[in-house]
C-alpha cells in the first residue's frame, strides 16, 4: 500500500471516517469546492454503535468518491469501556485496506479518531479530529485528516448503517 493508500483509507474513519485511505483522485485546483463539513452530533437516544456502508468520502476537493469504483464500511462499537473502529476500504481491483483504532466524542458534535493504517507492511499512524451528525441512521464526519509523515488533507464521509 502506497502512502496515498494510507491517506484514502484513514479518511474512512471516519471516521470516521473515514477513513480511512487510500489514494485519491480529485485535483487541488483552487477553483473546485473544499469537502463538505458537517456538525449537529446524536439525535437524542441515538448511538453512534453500529456498521456504516460507505456512501461517498470527499478528500481536500469535491467531487467526492464512491461506490461502484470504492466501496468499504465502518463498525464503530464499545467494549471492555472503549469506543473503537475498524474500517475496511476497497478500491476497485486493489485488495481490501484496513485501519483499526478508537475514537471520542468529548462534545456534542465533536469526534477524534486516532488508529493505524499498514504502509509496505509498516505501521502508519493516523488521527482525525472533526465533527460528525448522525441523522436517520447516516453518519456524516469531517475533519482534518494527519497522517504520520505527509500533510494533513480535509477529509469528509457519510455513510448509512
Amino acid at each position: 500500500m502506497t502512502r496515498r493508500a494510507a491517506v484514502r483509507m484513514t479518511w474512512l474513519l471516519g471516521a470516521v471516517g473515514a477513513a480511512m485511505a487510500a489514494a485519491c483522485s480529485n485535483t487541488t485546483t483552487p477553483h473546485q469546492p473544499p469537502c463538505p463539513s458537517y456538525s449537529g452530533g446524536l439525535s437524542q437516544g441515538d448511538s453512534l454503535y453500529g456498521l456504516y456502508q460507505l456512501v461517498s468520502y470527499c478528500l481536500d476537493t469535491l467531487p467526492a468518491s464512491g461506490p461502484p469504483n470504492i466501496s468499504g464500511h465502518v463498525t464503530l462499537s464499545h467494549a471492555m469501556g472503549i469506543d473503537s473502529f475498524v474500517a475496511v476500504l476497497v478500491n476497485q481491483g486493489q485488495p481490501p485496506e484496513s485501519i483499526l483504532g478508537t475514537y471520542t466524542h468529548p462534545l456534542p458534535d465533536s469526534i477524534h479518531v486516532t488508529g493505524v493504517v499498514k504502509v509496505s507492511g509498516f505501521p502508519v499512524s493516523v488521527e482525525v479530529p472533526g465533527r460528525f451528525m448522525l441523522q436517520q441512521n447516516t453518519l456524516s464526519v469531517s475533519g482534518r485528516l494527519a497522517v504520520t509523515g505527509a500533510n494533513p488533507h480535509t477529509v469528509s464521509f457519510i455513510g448509512a448503517r
